[in-house]
């Protein structure tokens, strides 16, 4: 009984949110950017750790690599590469950006994540602890796609009836209006028309040439998917810059009355989004990388895509979201970090 009594005590002390609205939503976004580096974690892992263990078809010993890291799909790292890749997507969907045209390119890049894992790469290889084949390869697309599919269907219908019940996803009741609320209403609206538009096209072709289909939606996904992420990096350091701007402008305005002197930083969203087309070109017009262009293209892309998410998570720890404090005219940042990033 005292057990029980305790129970129901607890349980009557805990109702209601544990934390402020403020706290979950920082919470949140800090827990999604995580997750989105530990997964790539994880695929890293188990990539490495299957070239520990790889040696080439119809050869017992020595370590090999595939071609690109999309043919480890028919390797023992199937199962994370998959789970990585929905799991990301799920993450980059879900995390609000801290502009609209951020959110939308978020959003698309989250899209197409599920489909370069449930669509594999054609191309098995011949480096692999064990290898599975292509025997199954159309029947599992068929299957997991049309259940994409359906899935994001359901979730047009219910974005679309939320809005014309004007209960739209992303309205916050009593939350205060910004000036460029109307702008980021526009760009919500053309990301909707834009990804329904994909998504129908996606069925047409998926219907009527799924021969095209398996062949090709692979690497159509991870290119575009690709692209949405630079996308949404070059945003990044648009945002930071603009933001940093007004907030070094608050920050003068305070120096003149007496206030410390604004610390200088380095706008790094800006070196990794020209880092990304900078590996493109190198890697793919240098002859050194032969054959294994491919993987290391990959590896490049998807470590940049890390570091991206480690300096946001960082930048953005205490906030969630970007914007100037203009009450203290300091930028949202961690504590600490004002010294590290001058220059």
């Amino acid at each position: 009984m005292m057990f029980v009594s305790r129970l129901r005590n607890w349980a009557e002390h805990s109702v209601g949110a544990a934390e402020s609205d403020d706290a979950v939503v920082v919470k949140t976004t800090r827990y999604l950017r995580l997750a989105i580096v530990t997964m790539v974690i994880g695929l890293s892992t188990a990539v490495l750790y299957e070239h520990s263990k790889s040696h080439l078809k119809g050869v017992d010993s020595g370590h090999c690599w595939q071609h690109s890291i999309s043919a480890y799909y028919y390797t023992p790292v199937q199962s994370v590469f998959v789970g990585a890749l929905v799991a990301i997507g799920i993450s980059l969907i879900a995390l609000k950006g801290s502009t609209e045209l951020e959110d939308v390119f978020l959003n698309f890049a989250g899209i197409l994540a599920p489909v370069v894992a449930f669509v594999p790469t054609p191309n098995v290889g011949e480096c692999g602890s064990i290898l599975t084949d292509t025997t199954n390869r159309g029947t599992n697309i068929s299957n997991n796609v049309t259940a994409v599919l359906v899935m994001a269907g359901v979730a047009f219908l219910v974005l679309g009836a939320l809005r014309a019940l004007d209960r739209p996803v992303t309205g916050v009741p009593g939350a205060p209006a910004h000036a460029d609320e109307a702008s980021a209403h526009r760009i919500a609206v053309y990301g909707y028309g834009l990804a329904l538009a994909l998504y129908v096209a996606a069925w047409v072709v998926f219907l009527a040439d799924r021969e095209w289909f398996n062949a090709n939606a692979h690497w159509s996904a991870a290119i575009t998917m690709f692209v949405f992420i630079w996308l949404a990096v070059v945003n990044n350091a648009i945002n930071f810059h603009f933001t940093r701007k007004k907030v070094v402008a608050a920050q003068h305005a305070a120096e003149e009355a007496g206030g410390a002197k604004p610390p200088k930083r380095v706008n790094r969203y800006l070196a990794i989004a020209l880092l990304m087309p900078a590996a493109l070109v190198i890697i793919l017009a240098t002859p050194w990388f032969g054959d294994y262009d491919t993987i290391w293209l990959e590896a490049s892309m998807i470590a940049l895509f890390a570091v991206f998410w480690v300096l946001q998570t960082q930048e953005l720890w205490n906030h969630g979201l970007r914007s100037p404090d203009t009450r203290t005219g300091a930028l949202q940042q961690p504590q600490g970090a004002e010294e590290r990033d001058a220059g």
